[in-house]
This record gives C-alpha cells, structure tokens and sequence, in this order.
C-alpha cells in the first residue's frame, strides 16, 4: 500500500490535516459527501477521517521494519510476536538479537498508535534486564534505537572492563594475603 503523498511522515498529525487541507482541497469535499453524508461536518474533521482513512494499519510498519532488519542485519535472528491467550501482555511486536543483544521493537502506527502502560512497563523491564526496546515507526526509527544502543554500549564497555580489572586485582590481593 502506497501512502497518498507519504501522509505519515509529517511531524504530527496537525501537520498532515494542515497539508490535507491547503493542499487537497477535492479530497474535503469528497470525505464530506461520503463519510458524512454532506452535513456539518467541519473541514478539519474531514481532513482527519481522510488522514486516518489513508494511514496503513500497524501490521504494514511491522513488514517494513522486519524486512529492513533482515536486510540490513542477515546474521540476526528476527521475529515478529505471537499474540494470543497464552501469550504474556505487553511484549513488543518485533524481537530481534543482534549481535548477541536482545531488542524489542514496540511498533506504532504514526499519529494514532499509543503505547499502553502494559508496553510501557514492558519496554522498561527489558531495559533494566539488559535488552534494548522502544517505539518504533519507520525502520530509521528501529534503526536509531540499535546504533544509539551501540554508543551507550562502547561507552559503558570501557567502565565495565575497569571494574572487573579492578574486581580481579582485589581478589589477587585476597589470595595473596591468605596464602601469606
């Protein structure tokens, strides 16, 4: 599905219905006939029911994102989550391991999609176990969230290497003192 004039790269959804509406004039009479039947409807909610109308569903955001990751990263295991009775709430539609982390990609669809507390919560406790997840729209979005994992990670590596030096230099000096 083609988005009409790639209504769901605007900033926020002001912006879209403000592009709608200068410059697609025709289509708020068109929505005002159809879905409205003509009444009084204002050319405002016109050009909303047209944006949400013409925004593909969530599923559509899902595909791009899975295909870019298994494009750009062949040797990652990705997957898209099963929801179902069983299945635990809250768990982001896309998980991916690359190069041996953990990521979880929430994704949302642009202006109506909203995280739920139940992803929210979700998306912090695979924070805090390590992994990496956030919301994502576009692949550029999963994107930014993998390199800006990266940077927090080379960053932190160099002090996670000077405590176990430091670790292992005290437990030298707890064997020396014992065996002395």
């Amino acid at each position: 599905m083609k988005v009409i004039n790639d209504l769901d790269r605007f900033k926020n959804e002001k912006e879209a219905i403000s592009f709608i509406l200068k410059s697609m004039p025709e289509v708020i009479k068109t929505t005002k006939l159809s879905m409205f039947k003509g009444d009084t409807a204002s050319d405002i909610e016109c050009a909303r029911e047209y944006l949400k109308s013409k925004i593909p569903k969530e599923s559509y955001y899902q595909t791009k994102i899975m295909n870019y990751l298994n494009k750009t990263y062949p040797d990652a295991f990705v997957w898209k989550n099963a929801q179902g009775a069983f299945s635990r709430s809250g768990i982001p539609d896309i998980s991916a391991i690359i190069d041996g982390r953990y990521y979880g990609f929430e994704v949302k669809r642009p202006y109506y999609g909203k995280l739920s507390a139940i992803q929210f919560l979700t998306i912090k406790s695979i924070i805090n176990a390590g992994g990496v997840a956030g919301v994502c729209v576009f692949p550029e979005d999963a994107e930014k969230l993998i390199n800006d994992s990266k940077k927090l990670n080379n960053k932190g590596a160099g002090i996670i290497e000077v405590v176990l030096l430091m670790l292992l230099a005290m437990f030298i000096v707890f064997l020396l003192q014992i065996t002395f």
